[in-house]
C-alpha cells in the first residue's frame, strides 16, 4: 500500500516528555477543559499547578449513578468501563460509551442524561445527520457491528450493519460519509435518514497497513483522520485513501486516544502502559508534555 503524507503536522519529532508550568485556569498554554475516561466515570477537568505540582483540576464529574434521566438499571455496571467521552452539541453535551455495554448522552450543565442504551462492547459513537447516532459495537457475540439510533428513541436500535472489532466511528458532513474503523479495515458508509428506514450503506474499504485497529479521531486538518492499529498510528488521507505514519507517533504500539486542540494545534494522546489497556499518564505533542493522573485509570481523551 502507498504511503503518502501532507499533513500540516509534517516533520515533527516526538521529543522527550517534560512538565508544562500552568496556574489553575490557565486557557492559553494547554487550551481550556478535557473530557477524560477509563473508569466508571467521565471527567470535566481543567489543568492546574505548576512545574513542581503539576495536576488535574476536576471541574465537574459524570457519574451514571448520579445522572438524572439514565435509569436504576444503567447505574453502574452498564458505565463500569468507560471508553470513549466525545463532546457534541457544540460542546454542550456529552456522548459516551462503555465497553460495558452502556450508552449516553448528558448535559453538561447539569449532567441529565437525555439519551440511553445498550449497546454490546460499545466502544465509540458519533452524531448523523437529523438526530441520529451511530454507535461502534466491538468483538462480542452480540457485537461487531455499527448500530443505528435516533437520539429520541432511547433503547432502540434502528438498524446494524456488520463490523468486525469495530472501535470508532467519526461522521464526515462535507462528504456525508461515516468512517468506520474495524479490525483490518477502515470503512466509509453513506447516510440518508430521508430514506423510508434510515440506514448505513457501505461504499468503500480500504486495508490498513497494520491490523487492530483501535482509535479513530478528526485528524490536524478536515481531509484527515488519525488511525492507530496494535502497532502503529497513521494518518489517512480521505481523497486518495492512503495512510502515511504520524510524523509524531508513527510506530508507537498500543495508542488508544488522540486528540487535537482546534485552536492551539497542541495534540493529547492516550498510551496503554505494558501489559494492561488503561495509563495513569496524558501526554502532549507540540509542545511535548506528560501529565500524571493519580488514582483514575485513562483511556480516552478529547479536548472539550
Amino acid at each position: 500500500m502507498k504511503l503518502t503524507r501532507r499533513s500540516v503536522l509534517a516533520g515533527v519529532a516526538l521529543p522527550a516528555c517534560k512538565a508544562i508550568a500552568l496556574q489553575p485556569g490557565d486557557d492559553t498554554t494547554m487550551g481550556s477543559r478535557m473530557l477524560l475516561c477509563g473508569g466508571n466515570a467521565v471527567y470535566d477537568a481543567r489543568l492546574a499547578g505548576d512545574a513542581g505540582s503539576l495536576r488535574w483540576e476536576h471541574v465537574r464529574t459524570w457519574r451514571p449513578e448520579r445522572s438524572t434521566g439514565l435509569p436504576l438499571s444503567y447505574a453502574l455496571t452498564p458505565f463500569a468501563t468507560t471508553d470513549d467521552c466525545k463532546p457534541i452539541d457544540d460542546g454542550k453535551s456529552v456522548l459516551v460509551t462503555s465497553s460495558a455495554g452502556g450508552v449516553a448522552i448528558y448535559r453538561r450543565d447539569n449532567f441529565e442524561s437525555t439519551f440511553h442504551a445498550m449497546v454490546a462492547n460499545a466502544h465509540s459513537a458519533c452524531l448523523l445527520p437529523e438526530g441520529h447516532l451511530v454507535v461502534a459495537a466491538s468483538t462480542h457475540a452480540d457485537g461487531n457491528a455499527l448500530v443505528l439510533f435516533h437520539r429520541d428513541q432511547a433503547e432502540e436500535p434502528l438498524f446494524r450493519t456488520p463490523c468486525y472489532s469495530a472501535h470508532g466511528v467519526e461522521w464526515d458532513a462535507e462528504r456525508n460519509r461515516l468512517y468506520a474503523l474495524g479490525m483490518e479495515t477502515l470503512e466509509e458508509y453513506s447516510f440518508s435518514p430521508g430514506d423510508a428506514k434510515a440506514q448505513l450503506r457501505k461504499v468503500e474499504e480500504t486495508k490498513l497497513p497494520s491490523p487492530g485497529g483501535h482509535e479513530l479521531s478528526p485528524g490536524a486538518v478536515a481531509e484527515e483522520l488519525f488511525v492507530s492499529s496494535s502497532t502503529d498510528v497513521f494518518v489517512f488521507e480521505k481523497e486518495t485513501r492512503t495512510f502515511a505514519k504520524h510524523p509524531g507517533l508513527g510506530g508507537m504500539h498500543h495508542v488508544k486516544s488522540i486528540s487535537v486542540h482546534p485552536q492551539s494545534g497542541q495534540l493529547s494522546y492516550i498510551r496503554a502502559d505494558e501489559g494492561v489497556w488503561w495509563t495513569f499518564q496524558l501526554r502532549f505533542l507540540n509542545p511535548a508534555a506528560e501529565i500524571e493522573s493519580p488514582g483514575q485509570r485513562l483511556y480516552k481523551a478529547r479536548w472539550a
